[in-house]
């Protein structure tokens, strides 16, 4: 029986069970089991289901991963834009502002999007830091929920329910600080912003940002780098605190910025691109003596076969390792070994993708020609924890002009391992983001359209706590087969299979406090995507002028993820959830139409349409 295994076998099989509801009924065995499954089943299920050992509430964080997934799986979220409160702090003169945003351009800002999640010891106590670009300023909020977030949101309360003691002018005082602290969940957020000094609209706009993690910065500091169009490069550091800041430039000689990335190490270095034609290697030393850090190496990647080619981007795909796209070219991907010294001397790996040198579709067939130009744009290493990844993230993804998103291997001889696209829709590729260990998620260049992947093997759902009924659209489109000419390697794998969302509101003009999201084109590109972590339910996106946050949960979820139990509102009679004042009290939801990819014949299967609870 079960119930004479040792713990140690029984951690083995919780860690192999497929739903929540498995370890539930082993639960319900037997008085032992139940004392084992409180103890260490819930503990083991995590691990082997989602490699998670940090949570000390390992049932509640089962609940809210589980409901994570099938939401994703569900397309079951809620959109708003987000924009400063109107007590934000200025980072120059520490006084609270209302932002106003970039003014005097003919076109909206184009965010550059970073963010990060701090895990404490239980499932809904995090910190989040966001941060994107807006012209010549830079937006950072710093949310918290938990204990302390709920203790401010009752104190907050109380004083609202008195406003007597308010003439009392330290509560007085303590009342005013509260305004703008807490988002529509109820979670406490701050909000900062810094404008550079000395600047000019459209001349010495942010152009590329990035947070230091956790592990990077010193401890009460926030840290962000950050290049310009006009050639600035710097590190700053804020602490909001103790109302300090301080900050170190790089030398780029006046060349502007186009992309940057940071390693994950806890002494990191940094890449950057200059003047679209040259790579740089720059230590991050905070406590330098000096005012400009020189650069370690710069090297000028090659670009072979056209003429007027450039870089695009270079990322970290390991701590050792830099993947440099540009185009137009027909080996858009270079990697350079980091050493000690700098940059290898020459890119120790290129890649040639010539999976989609394609001139076109005939009868079902895509006919292959000779080498072809395209340009690689964003270049992400995959996390170190998905699978097919390794430890040392050998593994990425790269997006380009044709609309592919390809997934490489480094110890492969092969140009990729799999190709990610949409038959419906060939717009460029301009962002990447990874949401856990199961899709990733393309921002393009047109209809402000957000593309949906999966990682996994098509079908799967590992994480339903029920199975999901098969599709009744009828079945999937075949891949296209690919007619080789002479030796050519034979095509990879095809994924088609993927959701798009189109990131313009259909209910913009009947809302009041969105009014400057007005004017904003309607076909903006996605300049940016990041997801916090793998266990945030939040996915930001950066249009021209704005940037959308979706929060993945369900509005008819009866148990909905416990990291958002604070904002729930129920009715007193039934007990139900009262949708309006649980998810939009505000009245700023907004309304986006999508489709799925699924294809017949060349055909779109999907039809616009509003949010799904069920497929």
């Amino acid at each position: 029986m079960l119930s004479n295994l040792p713990n140690e076998i029984l951690s083995l099989v919780s860690g192999y069970l497929d739903t929540p509801c498995d370890v539930r009924n082993l639960a319900l065995t037997s008085r032992r089991l139940n004392e084992f499954t409180k103890l260490d089943g819930w503990k083991a299920y995590l691990h082997g289901r989602f490699g998670i050992l940090t949570f000390s509430d390992a049932q509640e964080s089962a609940h809210g991963l589980t409901t994570l997934y099938r939401n994703w799986d569900r397309k079951a979220f809620v959109a708003r834009y987000l924009a400063p409160s109107e007590n934000a702090t200025d980072l120059t003169t520490w006084k609270r502002t209302r932002w106003r945003g970039p003014q005097g351009q003919t076109m909206g800002y184009q965010p550059h999007i970073d963010s990060y999640e701090e895990t404490h010891s239980n499932w809904s106590s995090r910190r989040e830091v966001l941060a994107w670009s807006a012209g010549t300023q830079l937006v950072m909020r710093i949310k918290e929920t938990g204990p302390k977030a709920r203790e401010q949101w009752e104190e907050f309360q109380e004083i609202k329910l008195h406003p007597e003691e308010i003439k009392d002018p330290e509560k007085n005082e303590r009342s005013m600080g509260f305004v703008g602290r807490f988002d529509c969940y109820k979670n406490l957020q701050s909000w900062y912003i810094h404008q550079l000094p000395h600047s000019v609209e459209g001349r010495d706009d942010i152009t590329a940002l990035k947070l230091l993690r956790p592990n990077q910065k010193e401890e009460g500091f926030e840290s962000y780098a950050f290049g310009t169009a006009s050639g600035r490069l710097q590190v700053r550091s804020i602490n909001p605190i103790q109302q300090s800041r301080k900050g170190q430039d790089y030398e780029t000689g006046g060349r502007s910025i186009n992309s940057l990335s940071l390693s994950s190490s806890s002494s990191p270095h940094l890449v950057a691109t200059l003047a679209n034609s040259m790579v740089a290697l720059y230590p991050v030393l905070p406590n330098h003596p000096l005012n400009t850090i020189e650069p370690l190496c710069e090297v000028s990647p090659i670009v072979p076969g056209a003429h007027g080619g450039r870089i695009w981007s270079c990322s970290f795909i390991s701590n050792n390792c830099v993947a440099v796209g540009l185009g137009p070219s027909y080996e858009p991907i270079q990697i350079y070994d980091v050493t000690p010294a700098g940059f290898s001397e020459r890119p120790t790996r290129k890649f040639c993708l010539d999976s989609k040198f394609w001139l076109g579709q005939r009868d079902g067939e895509i006919m292959a020609t000779q080498n072809r130009n395209t340009s690689i744009y964003p270049i992400i290493p995959l996390p170190t924890g998905a699978r097919g990844g390794t430890g040392d993230s050998r593994v990425f993804l790269s997006g380009g002009y044709d609309g592919i998103v390809r997934l490489h291997d480094m110890r492969s001889p092969k140009g990729f391992e799999t190709l990610f696209w949409d038959p419906t829709n060939d717009s460029s590729i301009y962002s990447l983001a990874t949401q856990g260990l199961e899709r990733v998620v393309a921002g393009t260049s047109m209809h402000s359209m957000l593309k949906v992947f999966d990682l996994r093997v098509p079908g799967s759902h590992h994480y339903h706590s029920i199975p999901l009924p098969a599709s009744a659209s009828g079945p999937k489109a075949q891949p296209p087969k690919t007619k080789v000419k002479g030796t050519r390697t034979p095509a990879k794998s095809f994924v088609s299979s993927g959701w798009n969302l189109f990131l313009y509101p259909r209910n913009i003009h009947g809302q009041n406090r969105v009014r400057t999201h007005r004017n904003r084109s309607e076909d903006s590109p996605i300049y940016s995507i990041s997801i916090p972590s793998a266990t945030s339910p939040s996915l930001y996106a950066g249009v021209e002028g704005a940037v959308v946050g979706l929060d993945f949960v369900s509005i008819l979820d009866k148990h909905p993820d416990p990291l958002f139990s604070s904002s729930i509102s129920r009715f007193e009679d039934t007990g139900s959830i009262n949708v309006k004042k649980s998810w939009n009290i505000d009245e700023q939801v907004l309304n986006f139409g999508m489709y799925e990819q699924e294809a017949k014949d060349g055909r779109c299967l999907g039809s616009l349409g509003g949010m799904r609870e069920e497929r």
